[in-house]
């Protein structure tokens, strides 16, 4: 299948455009709901993407931690213990990682 240039362009415009740019949720609650349904689909590299987002976007550590242990619920143990492990990578990436006392 050839890449299409122009689809892909007005997929990322539907996303940043239309559905990121609506005003109900925040952007941080938004990130928040995305790592919660990425912990879910087990989709590890978009989780550490948009759990990144979520960080800059005022998100706590523990706030997503929390969410990702919330999934256990819906995804099972090992969808959020993937989840535990990406956030931890991440926040190691980024210089943010503090073990628990």
């Amino acid at each position: 299948m050839d890449f299409n240039p122009e689809l892909a362009r007005e997929f990322s415009r539907f996303y940043v455009g239309r559905l990121y740019a609506r005003e109900v949720l925040t952007q941080r609650e938004r990130e928040l709901c995305a790592v919660a349904a990425l912990t879910v689909l087990n989709f590890q590299e978009e989780l550490a993407i948009h759990t990144g987002a979520a960080l800059n976007c005022g998100a706590t550590p523990q706030e997503v931690a929390e969410v990702v242990f919330q999934m256990a619920t819906y995804g099972g143990a090992p969808c959020t213990v993937e989840g535990l492990r990406t956030l931890k990578r991440v926040l190691e990436e980024r210089g943010e990682w503090r073990p628990a006392e």
